[in-house]
């Protein structure tokens, strides 16, 4: 016993060593690293250092090109080109030239299945819904994240307050009962009762330190700061009196259920999951659309070009022998390739219909039987969701209310446990109780603030829950 009492007081000694070091560390950082951090900031901090937030939001961007692409395939294919062809033939109209120059100033086609194109884009703008969302979902899990660490930080801070608190008045009533167990006054089982309670209480004392240390490590990484970065918490965010507990106690049984319905469905509305599941289903019926079109649909096409072309005309001083022969066949060359650059365009409208796509064995039909069937199984997905989104919402409120009844009635429980413990200590040193109902007092004065501690922080993070599971982006139930 008295060997593991001396290496838990060593631990200690270590541990005070640290936190003292840290100490002096946080000393050496700019003033403006002592300035208070509220918890809003802690938020924004987070979300601006998040990586999965940036790629969020470029997903967000990436998916607005994509729309953009879809209504891209309206807009027509624009071209200029030229071309030289040389040609020969020892009889007809090619005999007459070397061959021709080509020169297209525009040239203009586009073609689209009217119900192909529709649900493409459809498809494509339910994917941005998606991807939207999972923005949103990541900046509440990110702010949900930081507000449980932010809390947990002070919760862990009053617990270790309260516990070097707690041991002070332990090591007073330690010396006095290894004084008068000296002298006879008191037996070795109270001796040995006030030690092994003053070694319990150091050692939540060590462990609520490895709690808050774990705590400020977690929220400087989230925040993308260094591990070992000092932070200044705002306290009254946890401990300041709002009275809001007062006024959820008196909620009836008729405001809570109309508060439960009220917050299901408001969540059915806000909450990005059942929006991006909601739009992936969209997006996957119009998915299956778009591959029965190629064969529900014709497919439209036009197009046009404007340009100019040059015959490359051939000396021949071949005749026929009859003059008036080739007159006429010189008068039909000059029609037909005529000399210089001739202006030309042509325009061309119409439609092909794809009928092989009626066929069962046509791959358009499996693609689109394997959409719908992701389909059905996003009705699924939201069926659970559903599910366990109104439990969540349940748990949430029930949580709420309790911890609003757990800081009234330990308020004044700690009251009472104080107003006890005063009591104990006069009547302790008077002689009229002995050290274990002094240690009893003690316990559960202890067990009190405590109580309320954990009251306080539940309080914090069952409103951040609740607005998390209903879809909000802060407080407010």
């Amino acid at each position: 016993m008295k060997a593991a009492y001396y290496q838990m007081k060593t631990r200690q000694n270590i541990r005070t060593a640290a936190l003292a070091l840290a100490g002096l560390i946080s000393l050496s950082v700019p003033a403006a690293s002592n300035d208070i951090l509220g918890l809003r900031e802690a938020i924004r901090i987070s979300l601006v250092n998040n990586n999965q937030f940036k790629i969020a939001q470029e997903k967000v961007n990436e998916s607005s090109l994509m729309v953009r692409e879809s209504w891209g395939k309206l807009w027509p294919d624009l071209s200029t080109g030229a071309s030289m062809t040389r040609f020969g033939a020892d009889k007809g109209v090619l005999a007459t030239s070397l061959g021709k120059y080509d020169v297209t100033f525009v040239k203009c086609s586009v073609a689209i299945n009217p119900g192909a194109f529709y649900n493409s884009l459809r498809s494509a703008q339910d994917g941005h819904v998606i991807a939207a969302n999972d923005e949103r979902r990541i900046k509440l899990d990110t702010t949900i994240t930081t507000i449980r660490l932010y809390y947990k930080i002070l919760l862990t801070a009053e617990i270790i307050k309260m516990r070097n608190d707690s041991i002070k008045a332990l090591e007073e009533n330690l010396k006095a009962v290894t004084t008068g167990y000296k002298i006879g006054s008191y037996t070795r089982l109270d001796f040995l009762r006030a030690k092994v309670t003053a070694a319990n209480e150091k050692t939540r004392l060590i462990n609520a330190e490895n709690d808050s240390l774990s705590a400020i490590a977690a929220l400087n990484i989230h925040m993308g700061r260094d591990i070992d970065s000092p932070l200044n918490l705002d306290r009254n965010t946890i401990t300041k009196d709002t009275g809001e507990e007062s006024a959820i106690m008196n909620w009836s049984d008729k405001e809570k259920k109309e508060r439960l319905a009220f917050m299901t469905a408001e969540s059915l509305k806000n909450r990005p999951e059942i929006i991006q599941l909601k739009s992936k289903k969209n997006a996957l019926n119009h998915a299956a659309w778009a591959g029965d079109s190629l064969y529900l649909w014709p497919t439209l096409f036009a197009s046009g070009s404007y340009g100019s072309s040059r015959v490359i005309p051939k000396n021949n001083t071949q005749t026929s022998g009859d003059a008036h022969a080739d007159l006429a066949l010189y008068d039909i060359g000059k029609i037909l390739e005529p000399a210089g650059w001739n202006k030309n365009w042509n325009v061309v409208i119409g439609a092909t219909y794809r009928w092989g796509g009626l066929a069962p064995f046509d791959p358009a039909h499996a693609k689109a039987d394997q959409y719908r069937s992701q389909e059905k199984q996003a009705d699924l997905e939201m069926d659970d969701f559903v599910r366990n989104l109104r439990l969540n919402i349940q748990q949430g409120l029930l949580k709420l209310i309790s911890a609003s009844n757990a800081i009234l009635s330990q308020k004044e429980n700690i009251e009472s446990a104080e107003e006890s413990l005063r009591v104990a200590i006069i009547q302790f040193r008077n002689g009229m109780i002995d050290n274990p109902k002094f240690l009893d007092a003690n316990v559960e004065l202890s067990n009190a603030k405590t109580f309320y501690i954990q009251a306080l922080y539940d309080l914090q993070t069952s409103k951040a829950e609740l607005n998390r599971a209903i879809g909000y982006d802060f407080f407010a139930y």
